[in-house]
């Protein structure tokens, strides 16, 4: 790939994905009267870090900007501005072709794996696809490759001629996985992989996803509104809030001192799996602001306990009142 470009790689910097002041932003078109478009400022400067062979968990409201954040990243959605680095190309500079090549290393699996295969295609049909538009395989070696992406998800050569509609969901989700794994991906986006799924289910996709995670070492951003199961997988948490991240921090840091107002009403509202112990739930007041037209300084402030006047006026940065935990409050600027 000829135009890859890697000189604003710092050489401290040992991610295999980064963002820099990434923003996504949607028009609406013109307003009642016709005026100026309105803007929904989806992802809003984000800046991250991802490291080789982690699992690092995006998590957030309904309408954070999680999902488009991943999206972006893996340049399904275009971006307003920023940067995307992965492994020291510049992802934004690469053109048709070479993104093409480049989506061999980079994949994505969705929430609803119903809506994400096609019901009129075999499950062979659908892993074969991916490995025939690359040219990889074809004939009686397609077949060896597909039935090896089976037997990883912890299916068999039974599944391959059947349709999706003859699976259960958690059967669906190993397909979608597997048909993710089938050009041998560096890094892979899971946006709610067990969100439609049973409890049950969902504890079995996610040893699946630890296993192949310590046998390939592939890394993930594993987006989820579900902190229990955030806490079982990622290694490092990032919070985000309209379209901003408000905190970051390693998991067991993060689950024992949260340090954003946000962060702790959001743990607070996890459920403890003992009748015995009794837990203080801290509410967080009101919505989500919109987008469209978000408040002014820090977003969450209107729906904070302890906002200040500052909080009100200028959005606070990410700062490091501990080591590798940071948060974008001015209850931790010095």
């Amino acid at each position: 790939m000829g135009r890859t470009e890697t000189t604003d790689m710092t050489s401290e910097d040992a991610a295999i994905l980064r963002t820099v002041a990434l923003k996504k932003y949607f028009s609406l078109g013109g307003g009642f009267f016709k005026g100026s478009s309105r803007v929904v400022k989806a992802v809003d400067g984000i800046d991250l870090s991802v490291t080789r062979g982690e699992t690092m968990a995006l998590v957030g409201e309904s309408g954070c900007g999680k999902t488009t954040l991943g999206r972006t990243i893996l340049r399904l959605i275009e971006p307003t501005s920023g940067k995307i680095w992965f492994e020291g190309a510049d992802l934004l500079k690469l053109r048709k072709g070479e993104m093409r090549r480049m989506r061999r290393n980079i994949q994505l699996v969705q929430q609803d794996p119903q809506s994400a295969l096609d019901p009129r295609m075999t499950i062979k049909a659908s892993l074969s696809q991916p490995l025939v538009v690359h040219g990889i395989a074809r004939g009686a070696k397609l077949r060896e490759m597909v039935l090896a992406l089976l037997n990883k998800v912890g299916l068999d050569e039974n599944h391959m001629n059947r349709f999706p509609q003859e699976f259960s969901g958690g059967q669906r989700q190993r397909i979608c996985i597997a048909r993710a794994l089938a050009l041998n991906p560096k890094f892979i986006v899971l946006d709610e992989p067990t969100a439609s799924l049973d409890v049950s289910v969902q504890a079995q996709i996610l040893n699946l996803l630890k296993d192949l995670q310590r046998d390939l070492g592939i890394t993930y951003l594993f987006i989820s509104h579900d902190l229990s199961v955030v806490r079982y997988i990622s290694d490092r948490v990032s919070v985000m809030y309209l379209g901003s991240i408000i905190e970051q921090s390693e998991t067991p840091e993060i689950f024992a001192d949260p340090l954003h107002p946000y962060t702790r009403m959001l743990l607070s509202s996890v459920p403890i799996p003992d009748p015995e112990v009794e837990k203080k739930r801290l509410e967080i007041r009101g919505e989500v602001p919109s987008a469209i037209n978000p408040p002014s300084g820090c977003a969450f402030h209107p729906r904070c306990p302890e906002a200040m006047e500052e909080c009100r006026k200028a959005k606070p940065q990410l700062t490091e009142p501990k080591s590798g935990h940071r948060v974008a409050c001015y209850l931790y600027e010095v």
